[in-house]
């Protein structure tokens, strides 16, 4: 039985008699998205962009920023200091409810990525033509070898270094092998194979929950999962011998990921797993963001015509994607790593420095050290794409591009905090919040829009959230007193004390409504 003392009323409800709800989570003002902090030639087209497609300027941003990466990352990597250097690979994670128009920002920054997959697929087609002529000479040099040592001209050949089967073997033609970097939804072990026959991969999806929602996924399968992601940011060694798929190495891959989860989603995801993804620093990795929807203030604009922005950012991108992957004696990628001027080199280590003394006590980043962990590295691999793209790759990493990129780390440090928040508010909170979300989808099925919703406790425990509808558990009651100790709801005793009812307050409604 729910116990409210004071909370209940018997009195028929009139709402401009009582007092005005409080919102349950004291609104968390967004800071602006750093946007001055880009080179010329991202910012401009992110601001083109955000003028027609009316999306939010950091998700526009994070788009922006996966097809940069995805550019730089075959060629170039960033060298922080003598013992430290790595990737500039970037991991960026939008957290928004589907309609938030991420296919079509993405579809804005990745003509370039399969314009060029596209001349990639004609380059495959004139090589394996060329590979099936090359074929069939060798098999046709081997049969004739063959021949001549049947014949008993090349017996004495034989067995030495010099044996001709020998050297026909090494000139064995090798078959070409289709390039394609852009993936979308692919398994853990599809991604792994595909990097297997190419070692670059960016991962752009806009419905990610095909990678944070696999129901049947096991805790060990998802600690595998997580730490291959981990492995493919750290540019490391995946390796796998198995009976089925044969052995695999990849060493020194490069791997972009611009994902977008929708929040349900990635909730589901972190509770499935205990905080299992939290804690082996998935998301540490992530450049992440949460935007305020532009949802019902996107009001019709015509794109310019032309798009100069937008035309000038894919001639830059065609022009990085151009530059063919160069590759080591044993087969590994060999990117040129670029390193900080004296000015850059500065900036760099006092932000390392003030990122780690807020990691203290009670300091701003203490309850989210596992991401800020990763700030100084993050920093390091934005400002790598920044000057990348818009400087020249011939030359140190300058001052601009650096301050630039701690710019944008604060920020990204900043939405981290305010998710943790969000994350670790108290469970009956969260029941709250679900609760009242429930009640308000019902106003909107049953057509009341305009007006309170009455329903009764027990309706609420045969139909409401599931982890509220436990006959035992006191959840239910619980985010009902901190509803109505919020003013949000109204309990009332039914006739007959014959049960509670719940209402849903009007002006409550109305903020939804908003």
């Amino acid at each position: 039985m729910v116990k409210f003392s004071a909370l209940f009323t018997d009195d028929p409800i009139e709402e401009h008699r009582l007092p005005k709800p409080r919102p349950l989570v004291e609104p968390n003002l967004v800071p602006t998205y750093p946007i001055t902090a880009l080179p010329p030639l991202i910012r401009n087209v992110i601001e083109e962009v955000a003028s027609y497609v009316k999306a939010p300027v950091a998700m526009i941003s994070a788009s922006a920023l996966a097809a940069v990466s995805t550019a730089v990352q075959t060629r170039y990597s960033v060298r922080r200091d003598d013992a430290l250097s790595g990737p500039a690979t970037l991991y960026l994670l939008t957290v928004a409810e589907s309609g938030e128009r991420k296919t079509s920002v993405d579809n804005q920054f990745t003509g370039p990525i399969r314009e060029w997959e596209a001349e990639q697929r004609k380059l495959f087609r004139e090589r394996r033509a060329k590979y099936e002529a090359d074929m069939e000479d060798w098999e046709r040099q081997g049969e004739e070898i063959r021949r001549n040592i049947e014949g008993g001209f090349l017996t004495a050949q034989l067995g030495t270094e010099f044996d001709p089967r020998l050297a026909h073997q090494i000139s064995k033609p090798e078959e070409p092998q289709k390039v394609r970097i852009l993936r979308g939804d692919d398994t853990p072990e599809a991604l792994a194979m595909a990097l297997d026959h190419y070692p670059v991969a960016s991962v752009i999806s806009a419905e990610a929950g095909t990678i944070f929602g696999s129901h049947g996924m096991s805790a060990e399968a998802v600690t595998r999962n997580l730490a291959q992601a981990n492995t493919m940011w750290d540019g490391g060694v995946i390796q796998r011998d198995r009976l089925s798929t044969g052995e695999m190495q990849v060493e020194g891959m490069r791997v972009t990921m611009g994902l977008q989860v929708q929040p349900k989603v990635l909730d589901d995801f972190v509770h499935k797993t205990g905080g299992l993804a939290k804690g082996i620093g998935y998301f540490a990795r992530f450049l992440f963001s949460r935007p305020e929807s532009t949802q019902g203030t996107r009001l019709y604009s015509a794109p310019p015509s032309p798009r100069p922005a937008l035309a000038a950012f894919c001639n830059r991108m065609t022009t990085l994607l151009a530059a063919e992957a160069v590759f080591d004696e044993y087969g590994r990628l060999a990117p040129d790593y670029l390193g900080f001027d004296g000015d850059a080199q500065r900036v760099w280590v006092n932000f390392h420095d003030e990122v780690e003394e807020q990691l203290r006590g009670e300091e701003a980043y203490s309850g989210i050290r596992d991401v800020a962990s990763k700030a100084a590295d993050n920093a390091a691999r934005l400002a790598c794409c920044l000057h990348v793209f818009a400087g020249d790759p011939g030359q140190p990493i300058n001052r601009e591009a650096m301050v630039g990129a701690c710019a944008l780390m604060l920020w990204y440090l900043d939405e981290a905090v305010r998710f943790a928040r969000e994350a670790d508010a108290a469970p009956e909170l969260a029941d709250a919040v679900m609760l009242e979300e429930y009640l308000v989808r019902e106003v909107m099925r049953r057509g009341q829009a305009g007006a309170s919703l009455i329903v009764s406790v027990n309706e609420v425990r045969r139909k409401g959230p599931n982890r509220l509808r436990q006959s035992k558990s006191k959840r239910l009651d619980d985010a009902l007193e901190l509803l109505a100790d919020h003013h949000r709801v109204l309990i009332t005793r039914r006739h007959g004390n014959k049960g509670l009812d719940i209402t849903l307050r009007a002006e409550v409604i109305r903020e939804h409504n908003r």
